[in-house]
């Protein structure tokens, strides 16, 4: 009875959120009509060497995605959601449906740190997630096409060469780790050359302006950022002030501010906005930091990094808020 009663309150709380997520984009001007069709979940097994393989074992781990695109389309450009910490593959459903509804095909995976089914807050995963979660980015880079024929809705539909790696909070590092910022905890290169560019939404900023309490609980935010390459687009929150540092909002710029000149790496500060950017993820995540004006910059922000930086239009970022690039 009372594991009937947890269920039934689950659906109705992700029921509620998702309606409540939807009615700010419905207002947006940014909001297009197409439909979008997700396929959740997809669930395909890696090896032990990162390699992705078409069925899981006793001998793989799941990796645990969800895909979503529009209804219609092929060679569609690919962005490949990373997701914060102790969240999943089904938030940032504005997000997902706005780019979706734009002619992009959207992988959100699982990683070791993701909540059970969005709800259920997971244990923060182990001390190997950060390298985990870069792993998985690599499995999903390298093998488009499996991942692809596990569905007939995505068959022959996906652009290898036209992918995008976008991330937000511990997402943003695993970003920048795809785009070859290198960890001083590891001599591994995880750069991903099958990313053209990156999204960085509220990524971590420098080792040394963390607490001493982060430092010693996150020692893999010890990043060098001058190996990144770009062409990057940084979005952070004017009042984005972390609790993992004393230096304020601007802590989350040093991806920016100690990326190398001439990498085509761009920053963006939304005025006003908190973590979450205005509600990239919902108006309920979390409250008083949702605004439909600023949630449409980041927006407009975004979808004219992603045409410029995958060559699908000559349009330029938007200069509705400062954008400095290097």
């Amino acid at each position: 009875m009372l594991a009937h009663k947890i269920v039934r309150y689950r659906n109705w709380l992700r029921f509620l959120m998702l309606f409540l997520s939807l009615i700010p984009a419905a207002q947006s001007a940014l909001a297009q009509p197409e439909t979008v069709i997700t396929i959740d979940p997809i669930t395909i097994g890696i090896k032990n060497d990162i390699s992705m393989v078409g069925s899981a074992s006793v001998d793989v781990d799941p990796l645990i995605m969800r895909v979503t695109v529009p209804e219609k389309g092929d060679h569609l450009p690919v962005v490949v959601l990373s997701h914060g910490n102790r969240l999943s593959r089904t938030d940032y459903d504005p997000l997902v449906r706005f780019l979706a509804r734009n002619g992009f095909a959207v992988i959100q995976p699982d990683h070791p740190d993701a909540s059970v089914d969005g709800l259920m807050i997971s244990d923060g995963g182990g001390p190997d997630t950060w390298m985990i979660r870069a792993m998985q980015l690599r499995a999903i880079a390298e093998n488009i096409d499996v991942l692809a024929s596990h569905s007939p809705l995505l068959a022959a539909r996906l652009d290898p060469d036209r992918m995008v790696v976008m991330g937000h909070s511990y997402g943003g590092h695993s970003a920048a780790l795809a785009m070859g910022a290198r960890p001083a905890i590891s001599s591994e290169d995880l750069s991903m050359p099958q990313f053209r560019a990156a999204i960085l939404l509220a990524p971590p900023g420098d080792f040394d302006g963390m607490t001493d309490e982060w430092r010693e609980r996150a020692p893999y935010l010890d990043v060098d950022y001058g190996a990144m390459r770009g062409p990057m687009l940084i979005i952070n929150g004017g009042i984005d002030d972390s609790v993992m540092t004393t230096q304020g909002p601007r802590w989350h710029d040093v991806p920016f501010t100690r990326g190398s000149t001439g990498q085509g790496i761009c920053l963006m500060t939304v005025e006003g906005a908190g973590h979450y950017l205005g509600g990239i993820d919902s108006f309920l995540r979390p409250p008083g930091d949702a605004s439909t004006s600023r949630r449409d910059l980041v927006f407009s922000a975004v979808r004219s990094f992603l045409d410029k930086a995958l060559d699908l239009s000559a349009s330029e970022l938007s200069d509705a808020s400062p954008i400095r690039c290097r």
